[in-house]
């Protein structure tokens, strides 16, 4: 629902702009009003391009208790046009140093009796003056995506520990038994380093020995795929298994 409020001059008297060389008149006033409300096309645009879940707000400073004077989709906090500054924004245009800043994105905003959690943006209006005469401040509700994301965490579980024996790699859940069998053997002989044509015995049997230890023997055929791939016998890997398994 769109709503604008009128500003009176007379609100003035209640609220003047953070520069002191100011010189409040009817017309000055009626200016800053003009430049505010030229924002209001740019909120339509914000709300609409963001949906339902996306609050956009424009303050007019004149009269900081009913600084709103247009407002989308105010279901999101609940608020209504003459309604007042927040004290976070209130907070913003207050600091000295906001004339050398043009908006603040992306801070967390909650509103603590509908528990809604939104992410919030300001951008200081200013005028001719470099004057902080409004705010346009966007709201988006995130309280729905956070919830997901908790639970998709939840789900997903990664261990973030760090464990001496944690597997080096992801998990893979596509290959099929030889390609394991493959893999480990690769991974071994890799990691070896022992050229399979001008090794000894030994070497070939500490090979063997590390594959083992690996498990890849757990996996039927893996001894005919070590056999080809060690020049080894099936029969001479059979008793070095034997004897790994013996120890």
């Amino acid at each position: 629902m769109l709503k604008i409020s009128h500003l009176c001059i007379d609100f003035v008297k209640n609220f003047s702009y953070n520069t002191p060389e100011s010189v409040f008149t009817g017309v000055n006033i009626m200016k800053n009003m003009e430049i505010i409300k030229s924002y209001v096309p740019i909120a339509d645009f914000i709300a609409k391009v963001n949906g339902e879940k996306c609050e956009v707000i424009l303050h007019d400073l004149l009269d900081i208790e009913h600084s709103i004077i247009y407002i989308v989709n105010s279901h999101i906090s609940g608020r209504q046009v003459g309604g007042s500054i927040t004290k976070y924004a209130l907070d913003l245009v207050m600091k000295h140093d906001d004339a050398k800043q043009d908006h603040y994105v992306n801070y967390i905003g909650k509103n603590e009796k509908s528990g809604k959690l939104m992410r919030s943006s300001t951008l200081f209006i200013r005028n001719e003056l470099k004057e902080t005469i409004g705010l346009l401040c966007v709201n988006i509700d995130i309280t729905d995506v956070v919830k997901l994301r908790d639970e998709l965490n939840s789900l997903i579980r990664f261990n973030l520990e760090i464990y001496d024996d944690k597997p080096s790699e992801p998990e893979r859940f596509d290959l099929s038994i030889d390609e394991i069998v493959t893999e480990i053997v690769d991974s071994v002989l890799l990691d070896s380093n022992v050229n399979i044509m001008n090794s000894t015995q030994t070497e070939r049997k500490d090979l063997v020995y590390k594959m083992h230890n690996r498990g890849v023997f757990k996996f039927k055929g893996a001894v005919n795929h070590v056999s080809s791939r060690l020049d080894v016998s099936p029969q001479t890997l059979y008793r070095y298994i034997k004897e790994f398994d013996s120890k």
